[in-house]
């Protein structure tokens, strides 16, 4: 009775460790397959905004100068703006780096650096090691973005249609 019974009992757990040892090449094969599809996958192009019939008559970007960039005028926010989100896509990129601009954070109100038309935002909480502004003409187009953070020390990574660049200095900040 006893051989009986430790007999079953070894089956048993021959069966068990069998079964674990097909389910560990299952994950395996499993894992394999998604690395496999995961490095074939090509993100889907960046689609530009197209301004919807009767948004041609939208006033100047100029009445933004001292509002929130995501306080609406006439129903839209400065970022989107055809002109803005789309001068927005020209100069960054970096799809990460537009969201950060583009999302919520802290913000000032947008104002005039030089000719451009300047909206700067940071981390909240973490203003002074990372904020950044994006600057463009009055006409929506030259669109520029900065980007600093105090690992970058006293240079800052520009944004302008091309790779980024590091350039001296903090990026344009408000001046009140």
């Amino acid at each position: 009775m006893r051989l009986r019974y430790d007999l079953m009992r070894f089956f048993l757990l021959s069966l068990l460790l069998v079964s674990l040892a097909a389910c560990g090449q299952q994950e395996q094969a499993t894992n394999r397959a998604m690395e496999a599809n995961a490095a074939a996958f090509v993100p889907p192009p960046v689609v530009r905004p197209k301004a919807l019939p009767g948004q041609d008559d939208r006033p100047p970007l100029d009445v933004y100068v001292g509002k929130y960039p995501h306080d609406p005028i006439d129903g839209v926010g400065f970022y989107d703006r055809t002109e803005v989100a789309n001068a927005l896509i020209d100069a960054v990129g970096d799809e990460a780096m537009r969201r950060r601009i583009a999302g919520e954070a802290t913000e000032v109100p947008i104002f005039v650096s030089g000719e451009r038309i300047a909206a700067w935002g940071c981390e909240p909480h973490n203003c002074g090691p990372n904020h950044w502004v994006f600057l463009l003409r009055r006409d929506g187009t030259g669109g520029e973005a900065c980007h600093h953070t105090d690992a970058m020390g006293g240079a800052s990574r520009w944004y302008a249609g091309g790779a980024p660049v590091m350039r001296p200095g903090d990026c344009p900040k408000a001046t009140t």
